[in-house]
Parts: C-alpha cells; structure tokens; sequence
C-alpha cells in the first residue's frame, strides 16, 4: 500500500522543520533501513525498508504522539524483520528440493567442510582468527565476543562487521570455486585486505 501526499508530508514534518533537510533525513534514514534490512539477511530489503516507512508515516499522520522517532523507526524495523524471516521460511518451506542434475558433481555435496578448510588456511593468520572469532559462540556470547575484539583491534563495530563481511563474501567465492573444481585448487585464492 502506498503513501498518500499527506502522511508523507507528516512523516518529513516529523523528520524535520525545514522541508530540504527533511528530505536529506529521508534519504539517510532509507539508506540506515535498507542496511538495517540487509544485515538481517531479508530478500527484498529496499521494500523492506520502504514499508517501514509507510508503516512509520500513518502513525505520524494519525497524530501519534511519538518521542523519539529513530528509536520508534528502529522499532518497527525490529518488527517488520522478524515478520519478513517469517515469511522468507514459510516461502522456503513451500520449495520443493529439486534433485540435482545428472551431470553435477557429487564431489560438491561431500566436500564442503574440506573446501572450507582450505579456504580458512589460505587466510593470513589475523584474518582467519578474525572470522571465527567473530562467528564464535551462540547469539550473546557472539555480541560479547564482537565487542572484545572491536576494542581489541581499536576499531568500531561496523567497522569489524565491514571486515567479517569482506572476509565472509572472499570465504563463500572461494569455497564456491573450490566446489565447482574437480582438483580443489584455491591457489587463485589470494589474502588481500
């Protein structure tokens, strides 16, 4: 459902007085969502990040009385996350697993752990202990041992999450490679940061 002139209007008076910068706030805060949505792992997130907002500027426009509105935003963010991981599993729970095709590798299916392990090793000692740090342990022992090793290396979370993030997409390219290659080579596989 989309906005009508109206709650978008209320929604930028709400963001701020001044009609320019209410529109740089826009901007800044669908870029945060659209992230927000992204980190989340949710399909979609600009649509994601979009509803928010619609969601957001009807209850500005109902006259809500809202104190903090980032706060309020980040909220519905939480909310709309969850709903969208609800129904990204009932739509995945809905595929049916097609078998693979005659002529695929059944290498692929035995060796992940071993491709992954090599792909691990091929990391200079820093950025290996990084990751599995940083993916260590269960959801709150995850947040504490983020927290450590940000002040650790003196950087900020997103900084730590930008580098996990650049070492994850390197880590899944090079497994994929080595999935698709009959001898396992990752010599291709280079650690530059």
């Amino acid at each position: 459902m989309t906005l009508s002139g109206q709650e978008f209007d209320a929604l930028l008076r709400a963001l701020h007085p001044d009609r320019a910068a209410a529109g740089e706030e826009y901007e800044k805060l669908r870029s945060r969502l659209v992230a927000f949505f992204r980190w989340e792992g949710c399909a979609a997130a600009e649509d994601w990040a979009d509803e928010v907002i619609n969601r957001v500027a009807r209850r500005v426009a109902k006259g809500e009385a809202i104190r903090n509105l980032p706060a309020f935003v980040s909220g519905v963010a939480r909310l709309a996350a969850r709903e969208a991981g609800r129904r990204q599993a009932r739509e995945s729970g809905n595929l049916i697993e097609m078998p693979a095709p005659a002529g695929a590798h059944a290498a692929a299916d035995e060796h992940p752990a071993k491709c992954l392990d090599q792909c691990l090793n091929a990391l200079d000692g820093d950025a290996r202990d990084l990751i599995l740090r940083y993916y260590d342990g269960d959801a709150e022992a995850r947040i504490r041992n983020r927290k450590a090793l940000a002040a650790e290396l003196g950087i900020s979370l997103n900084s730590l999450r930008n580098r996990a993030l650049r070492l994850r997409d390197r880590l899944e390219s090079c497994v994929g490679n080595c999935l698709e290659d009959d001898s396992r080579d990752i010599s291709g596989f280079k650690d530059t940061r």
